[in-house]
């Protein structure tokens, strides 16, 4: 679906979770959820799957290790199921439909730990699936510089769990900051 002179962007913040809709200018009626109707292209699925790979290589060396917040001194781990989900299809599509490209999303990605160590914390919130081994969703972010000087906002998911305490969950780019509580 192309985006015509008839639609705008609209962003809903809801319980620390952003969304990106296509909204009719005339009628104010939501025509269609942008991250669900997005469609990967062959080529740009072949870009996903090397810089996935790339990725996981690179981050290797923070799997099982746990990074602390300078602000704050939350402390969460880093595994590799972490690096896959931010090179997840999911994931990657977040960002590229707030306006950023795979290699972009993958440049910020292979930053995370210093994003996370100065990241600034937004808030606690509940888990929107009501998982009972989920005790709290913790949001992050942090304003930073593309290598193409595109400024962004890389915007981190944590999950705090029973078992385990805080992992850092993902990350997605986003083109201006969470409006802060």
């Amino acid at each position: 679906m192309e985006l015509d002179d008839n639609l705008v962007i609209k962003d809903e913040w809801q319980g620390g979770h952003h969304r990106r809709f296509w909204v009719n200018k005339d009628t104010g009626k939501i025509v269609a959820d942008a991250y669900e109707i997005y469609h990967i292209t062959h080529a740009e699925s072949v870009v996903r799957k090397k810089c996935r790979e790339k990725l996981i290589a690179d981050l290797s060396f923070l799997f099982g290790k746990m990074l602390e917040n300078k602000n704050n001194g939350f402390k969460a781990r880093f595994s590799k199921n972490t690096a896959n989900k931010i090179a997840s299809d999911k994931a990657i599509t977040k960002s590229v439909v707030n306006g950023f490209s795979v290699k972009e999303h993958f440049e910020a990605a292979t930053n995370i730990k210093n994003i996370f160590e100065t990241a600034d914390f937004i808030g606690t919130f509940p888990d929107s699936s009501n998982d009972p081994n989920i005790l709290a969703i913790h949001r992050f972010q942090k304003e930073i510089t593309l290598e193409s000087r595109k400024k962004c906002v890389a915007y981190l998911t944590l999950k705090e769990v029973k078992k385990n305490g805080s992992r850092i969950y993902t990350q997605e780019l986003l083109l201006k900051k969470y409006p802060l509580l």
